[in-house]
């Protein structure tokens, strides 16, 4: 069976993401092979209040604390090199954070049909 190629943005009007928007966030995939960065494009307004800040337009290796980036860059990675969706669970415990125990989805995307260029993200707080 042919592999299907990753949808891209555009397949995600505005309009349709309404109803999940404030835990919503899309990341931009610049770069390649180990020189490969993530910044933050959009983030909802559960995600700011989930961080207790606002990382649009922050790459994604700046804000996260150094104990944790390896645990919460490589999905984004496994994400891009498997060109599948990735589900994680991981407790944010940053200092301007809201700590707790997050659930997070990442689907990528290709522009092009081929090439992963972001990631459509969710992330919502684990049911307790």
């Amino acid at each position: 069976m042919p592999e299907r190629p990753p949808a891209a943005r555009a397949d995600f009007p505005v309009e349709s993401l309404t109803p999940w928007i404030g835990h919503i966030q899309i990341v931009e995939r610049i770069g390649d092979g180990d020189s490969v960065r993530h910044r933050v494009r959009l983030v909802g307004t559960r995600i700011v209040y989930y961080e207790g800040r606002d990382n649009t337009g922050k790459f994604l290796d700046d804000v996260i604390p150094m104990d944790q980036r390896d645990e919460l860059l490589e999905p984004y990675r496994r994400c891009a090199d498997s060109r599948a969706p990735v589900y994680t669970s991981f407790y944010n415990c940053s200092e301007a954070a809201i700590s707790s125990q997050l659930e997070r989805l990442i689907l990528p995307l290709a522009a092009d049909g081929k090439t992963i260029d972001q990631f459509l993200v969710a992330i919502y707080r684990a049911a307790t």
